[in-house]
């Protein structure tokens, strides 16, 4: 079937399309008995003997993905210079080729491209694939169909050179913005989330899932924090892999996030959430719609919860039990709800219920004679809580907008969220019953909403030092200024 016809191999490239789109072609394939060959012929042409050739046979040709956002910004270079380079990221050994412009994760090879209005335009050396864009007012706008600046449709053909032969690729122009907001209007129906800020805390499983889905989601504006590099046991349970092992998490996450929302504005932070650089991180918490906490550690959850009460800002934060068998979401509400202070004082034996996954986190609990073991869950088993701080994040952004979403508020009312993977042994749910056998009594892989009650004498969000001098019988206005605690001992 090879020939060096560009007539020929057009037609037969359009006649495979039709086929393997299960759809009418303008041209089909016959067997010519003369010349003892496969060719393509025009619609109602008188042919020999029709070729029966099936959807997956006929889907033979790579794929050509091209960015719309590009060319319209490139466009007057185009007209101007006659052609314009660009590069292809290519996977699975050439079977796709994508538009390095797309995304910010290239393919391990990559092949050099350029595109011209010159269906005669001879190719630079080193140049492996040509896109031809041709006027094609008169016909019917497909994937290959390119709108310019000046409205004019263009149909792009393209070929990849494999030796001596030029092998035809078909074309899809991609616009990534217009039809991502189109998949998400379906349940968001509103555009609003491209203008809120979410800062994240704590890039882990957990908090490096949430942000992706919030990507999803559509919104517009992350502020990444986590000191952490991505290490190679990570990969079992975080969205990066192995090839980002050594790079910081933020940044891993932040090229996960361009991925998903590539118009998102993403700033990384490696930094550590402490007191020593509270001033930095309570800047980049008040520009924050919402704030999600997936940190590990005690003192870094309460420093946040510090800053986020003083800026008013709403807060949720995650985590897993030892071994992920279960976990908690608490959201704050700045003087409605309960602090994660209020939490620690109340509840003080499940905030300290916590995973253990890194040898910095067992060393940060660990009693001089009696280390701790490092025992991390299964990331299955802390998806499902981190897509529930994703849910709350979610939920909270819309909250002032008119969303079909905002009738789960009244579902979602409760501060603290309690999820149990198993009945872990040696634990207060080692008892609950099976899943299969109960209904009414509370069993696993169920969420329940728990209330919980601002305490009013919270050292953070209450009046301590009024119910402390009403405990004592002292005269608030008549004590001495206090000295500013760094924190560092709290």
């Amino acid at each position: 079937m090879s020939t060096s016809d560009p007539q020929q191999q057009q037609m037969i490239h359009e006649a495979m399309k039709s086929i393997a789109e299960r759809r009418p072609g303008r041209t089909k394939l016959v067997y010519d008995k003369t010349r003892r060959t496969i060719v393509a012929v025009a619609e109602g042409t008188q042919a020999p003997r029709a070729l029966n050739i099936t959807a997956d046979d006929a889907d033979m040709f790579a794929t050509l993905t091209l960015s719309t956002t590009w060319l319209r910004d490139h466009w007057d270079s185009l007209i101007r210079d006659g052609y314009a380079p660009l590069s292809l990221s290519s996977w699975d050994e050439g079977d796709a080729l994508t538009h390095a412009a797309l995304g910010v994760t290239p393919a391990a090879s990559s092949a050099a491209a350029c595109i011209t209005l010159d269906p005669a335009f001879q190719v630079p050396p080193g140049t492996t694939v040509a896109i031809v864009l041709q006027s094609d007012s008169g016909g019917q706008p497909n994937a290959a169909t390119f709108s310019s600046p000046s409205a004019t449709p263009y149909r792009a053909t393209a070929w990849r050179q494999d030796g001596d032969t030029r092998l035809a690729l078909d074309v899809c122009f991609a616009d990534v913005q217009p039809e991502l907001a189109t998949r998400r209007s379906g349940i968001l129906e509103t555009t609003v989330l491209k203008d809120k800020t979410v800062v994240l805390i704590g890039l882990g499983t957990g908090g490096g899932h949430a942000a992706i889905e919030l990507a999803k989601c559509g919104v517009g504006n992350f502020i990444l924090i986590d000191r952490d590099r991505l290490a190679v046991g990570n990969v079992v349970r975080h969205p990066g892999g192995i090839s980002q092992v050594g790079r910081y998490k933020v940044n891993v996450i932040r090229d996960l996030i361009l991925e998903k929302n590539p118009d998102a504005n993403v700033s990384a932070h490696p930094v550590a959430v402490d007191y020593d650089n509270q001033g930095d991180i309570k800047e980049l918490i008040a520009r924050a719609d919402v704030v999600v906490c997936g940190t590990d550690s005690r003192p870094s959850k309460l420093l946040v919860n510090q800053l986020c009460v003083e800026a008013g800002v709403i807060a949720v934060y995650g985590g897993a039990f030892r071994r992920a068998y279960g976990g908690q979401v608490l959201r704050v509400r700045p003087n409605q709800s309960a602090c994660h202070q209020c939490f620690v004082a109340a509840m003080p034996d499940q905030a300290s219920d916590v995973e253990v996954s890194t040898a910095a986190d067992a060393e940060g609990i660990a009693y001089s004679d009696q280390p701790v073991a490092i025992e991390p869950g299964l990331s299955l088993d802390v998806l499902p809580i981190a897509n529930m701080v994703a849910k709350l994040a979610l939920l909270e952004l819309l909250a002032d907008r008119d969303s079909s979403l905002n009738i789960l508020q009244r579902d979602f009312a409760a501060p603290w969220y309690l999820w149990l993977n198993r009945p872990e042994p040696g634990t207060e749910y080692a008892s609950w019953p099976p899943l299969s056998e109960s209904v009414d009594e509370m069993t696993i892989h169920r969420w329940y909403g728990i209330e919980l009650p601002r305490d009013e004498e919270c050292s953070v969000c209450g009046n301590f030092l009024a119910a402390l001098a009403g405990n004592y019988g002292l005269n608030v206005d008549s004590l001495p200024d206090l000295p500013v605690s760094t924190g560092k001992d709290r």
